[in-house]
């Protein structure tokens, strides 16, 4: 596994993945992260040889906000198999059905909490029927696929940075003004005789950074905005 580590960059680092899972019998391989608290799903780090035709599917149809792998991995540690029982609604029945035709059959999901709050999942797939050997040989090659997981965990800081640092809104200094005032707890009334400008003046700060928090409530922002550094509510 020395090849993961010692990756120069992201490409070769996810060729080592997906060399390694190949080995083991998993064809297709997903990684997913979220480098930062307060990152909305579509802003996920992702990684995949997943078909790009499946992918878009995916994407333009909203799939991770129900798929059952993703809501595991946000809250729990364990590895989650893939089973036909596992996709419960209507929905997901759905989404797995379409999922098959594209080879993704068979897998397991291993969820992703890091040290620096990230969060995420490895996904090892293959079209295995689920019913008959893959357990077996699920069992003989989990404890290397626990392992690959761990590495690929500590070895993604590296990958993961620039990503995170593409995606922190960028804030003018009088937004940044009126999102700390905002997590004091200050009203638009308050933030306006503070910084000696117009409630409207506030209003329209605000409005621009709810816009590029892409959230509905100036709170909202400034939690976000605490979580990613950007402004110190002291």
């Amino acid at each position: 596994m020395s090849s993961v580590l010692d990756a120069p960059e992201d490409a070769a680092w996810f060729d080592a993945v997906t060399q390694l899972s190949s080995s083991w019998g998993f064809s297709q391989v997903m990684m997913a992260f979220l480098p930062r608290p307060g990152m909305r799903l579509e802003d996920a780090f992702i990684r995949t040889n997943y078909s790009s035709a499946w992918r878009q599917k995916y994407n333009d149809q909203n799939m991770a906000y129900f798929d059952p792998t993703v809501a595991h991995c946000l809250t729990r540690s364990a590895p989650l198999v893939w089973s036909p029982e596992l996709f419960a609604t209507e929905q997901q029945q759905s989404m797995y059905e379409e999922a098959r035709s594209y080879g993704l059959r068979a897998g397991i999901t291993l969820p992703i909490h890091g040290p620096r709050q990230e969060v995420g999942l490895l996904c090892f797939v293959n079209d295995s029927d689920p019913a008959g050997d893959f357990s077996d040989d699920l069992n003989r090659a989990l404890p290397n696929l626990v392992l690959l997981r761990d590495l690929v965990l500590d070895t993604s800081q590296r990958h993961l940075n620039g990503h995170a640092q593409s995606l922190i809104p960028k804030l003018t200094p009088r937004e940044k003004e009126c999102l700390k005032w905002t997590a004091f707890g200050k009203s638009t009334w308050e933030i306006s005789h503070i910084l000696n400008c117009s409630e409207a003046v506030v209003n329209f700060h605000m409005k621009n950074i709810r816009a590029k928090f892409g959230v509905n409530s100036r709170r909202a922002a400034a939690v976000i905005a605490t979580q990613m550094g950007l402004i110190d509510p002291g």
